[in-house]
């Protein structure tokens, strides 16, 4: 059995990640700049003050989704081995069922051989049909395991390609642009930062 299997726990890196990026976007607090935007906040500065925090924030989420992305591609990579190990334990369930079938032929037929020699055998076919029983459960923990991760990642898939770059270029209108209350930019912004922020909870929660 591949090594990597006894050391990754992948699921629990990839929520433990989506969790820190939502515990970040949490954080962010537009309301909050935009409440330094007026002529006071111009006045005295804080205006600039709180559109550079807000990006600081920004870059914060980006690096973020960088550990939840290797996390991810972690748990891409031992999901190819859960898969591989399942045949190839699949197929030794398939050998073993044949030499335990085996075996239960010749110990049927085993009447005048010697005690100690078909007791020996016995022995030797518990531990095999022990085997075969472990293995069993093996592979519906492997199957268990790929069904979440394969979830997992497609969750990942939509926040990769969708949801984060949405958020990313509704927040770099913000940055660039004249954000005001209740203008199309902000709104748009809220919104992304709110679909963002419930998908990642439901793969904090997988």
């Amino acid at each position: 059995m591949d090594s990597n299997l006894l050391s990754s726990a992948p699921a629990r890196d990839i929520r433990a990640s989506a969790n820190e990026l939502i515990e970040m976007l949490e954080a962010v607090d537009l309301q909050k700049m935009l409440r330094k935007q007026g002529l006071i906040g111009r006045f005295t500065g804080s205006d600039v003050e709180a559109r550079l925090e807000f990006e600081l924030s920004s870059h914060r989420v980006a690096d973020l989704f960088r550990q939840l992305s290797r996390a991810a591609h972690g748990g891409g990579r031992i999901r190819e081995i859960l898969d591989r190990t399942r045949l190839e334990l699949i197929d030794e369930q398939r050998r073993l069922a044949g030499v335990i079938s085996d075996a239960k032929l010749l110990l049927s037929r085993s009447d005048g051989s010697d005690p100690a020699l078909v007791a020996r055998f016995e022995r030797r076919l518990a531990n095999i049909m022990a085997m075969e029983a472990a293995n069993t459960l093996t592979i519906q923990q492997i199957e268990l395991s790929a069904g979440v991760l394969a979830s997992l990642l497609d969750r990942f898939t939509d926040i990769e390609t969708l949801l984060l770059p949405l958020w990313q270029r509704n927040a770099l209108a913000i940055i660039h642009g004249e954000a005001k209350p209740r203008s199309s930019v902000v709104t748009a912004f809220l919104d992304a930062h709110r679909n963002l922020i419930g998908f990642l909870k439901k793969v904090g929660q997988e």
